[in-house]
């Protein structure tokens, strides 16, 4: 499933604002390419008990639906046990693991998908920096959400995992994109969001900005004062915010950011760790090592090692 179908765009007005250097940055693509790509993996696995699969993350969205049995996830700091009819969706950046006890096998439905789509989509234009679908899923929910599965989320899941087995068509894309589209405001609509959406709007694209501003400069060296500045707020505010949305400190989330990026260098590149370390704005590879073991709890070397067998 590799076409990407272009569709009739939808055009999306600019930020306003009245900081001209955030208004220089701040425009968010004014068209929607609808791609049945965005769609990576949906497929029913099967796990037999004592299976493991190591801490990890990606710039992906992935979804579970236990179909029978029971598994655990380390999920940012936190242990979760799952059995039949749970359903979680873990959200991009964030480190987690996936294991069955020596007792119960485990068969799920599984889902991996490109969330970029949602970042063309406005929800509310009116602060400093424009909110889209993407912030809000973001935003209504520190690292997953977790629900047990209705009819509306077991029809959208077995849809995604037909449409992704079966012959392209036309309709494809379109197919795909309309059904994650609802799976995922369904979602948003039966959790009790983080933060809601009230006037003022500032504190959204705050945050918003901080992200957008992560992923344009994180080969570079980032400062939080440089954030702040164009945001015009304090380093003090602009961090107790970005941590009561995110659930991690802005410092942590841009060294999670980058050791993502790193992972995928590992995967996609024959680049060598030290190329890497620089490549994704880490000074030198020991920082780069050190920084990769407080998150992943292996050194770059091993995990490359897992993950290419």
């Amino acid at each position: 499933m590799k076409k990407k179908n272009a569709v009739q765009t939808i055009s999306i007005p600019s930020a306003h604002s009245n900081n001209t250097l955030i208004h220089q940055t701040s425009n968010v693509s004014a068209k929607i390419t609808l791609s049945d790509s965005i769609l990576s993996g949906a497929v029913i696995e099967y796990r037999k008990a004592g299976y493991n699969f190591i801490r990890h993350l990606h710039t992906n969205i992935e979804i579970y639906r236990i179909l029978s049995g029971e598994c655990y996830m380390d999920i940012q700091s936190e242990t979760l046990h799952f059995t039949e009819g749970d359903f979680v969706m873990i959200l991009p950046d964030v480190v987690h693991s996936f294991y069955l006890n020596d007792t119960s096998d485990c068969e799920f439905q599984h889902i991996h998908f490109d969330p970029d789509l949602f970042s063309t989509i406005i929800l509310d234009n009116d602060g400093i920096f424009p909110i889209t679908l993407l912030h809000a899923v973001l935003f209504s929910s520190h690292f997953y959400y977790r629900l047990r599965s209705d009819a509306t989320i077991d029809e959208q899941i077995q849809k995604l995992i037909d449409l992704y087995t079966a012959s392209e068509s036309l309709f494809t894309a379109a197919n795909v994109n309309v059904a994650l589209m609802n799976l995922m405001l369904y979602i948003l609509d039966h959790t009790e969001p983080v933060h809601e959406y009230k006037e003022p709007q500032l504190q959204n694209s705050y945050v918003a900005y901080a992200l957008n501003y992560i992923h344009d400069h994180y080969t570079t060296k980032i400062l939080q004062e440089d954030i702040a500045i164009q945001l015009q707020i304090s380093v003090r505010y602009l961090s107790k915010i970005f941590k009561s949305y995110m659930g991690v400190t802005l410092s942590n989330y841009i060294n999670i950011y980058r050791i993502n990026c790193s992972i995928e260098l590992m995967q996609n590149t024959n680049l060598t760790l030290t190329e890497i370390a620089l490549q994704v704005g880490f000074k030198d590879s020991q920082h780069y090592s050190k920084v990769f073991m407080n998150v992943i709890n292996e050194t770059p070397s091993q995990y490359r090692k897992t993950v290419s067998k």
